[in-house]
């Protein structure tokens, strides 16, 4: 099992270098799942996501990115942290 929750990390560690420091990934070892953070702004409360397999992960990732119009602040155009309409 250890070997195993090792390669998921690293699994982690490589979406996490993808994603260009947008996001904090982790694989929880306890909760056999991948859990994403948002690092940029976004309302009270963040933005978490989790998954039990990479491909299901960065689904969620892609789509609190378009619900955060994440594209647009990341290349500017608008204030961060609003539900994009």
């Amino acid at each position: 099992m250890e070997d195993e929750d090792e390669d998921r990390r690293r699994v982690a560690a490589h979406i996490e270098w993808q994603k260009q420091g947008a996001w904090v990934v982790v694989w929880g070892a306890y909760t056999r799942r991948y859990w994403a953070f948002a690092r940029w702004p976004v309302p009270p409360g963040g933005a978490v996501v989790h998954a039990t397999d990479p491909e299901a992960l960065y689904g969620e990732m892609r789509k609190t990115e378009r619900e955060y119009d994440f594209l647009r602040w990341r290349y500017g155009g608008r204030q961060a942290g609003r539900p994009a309409r």
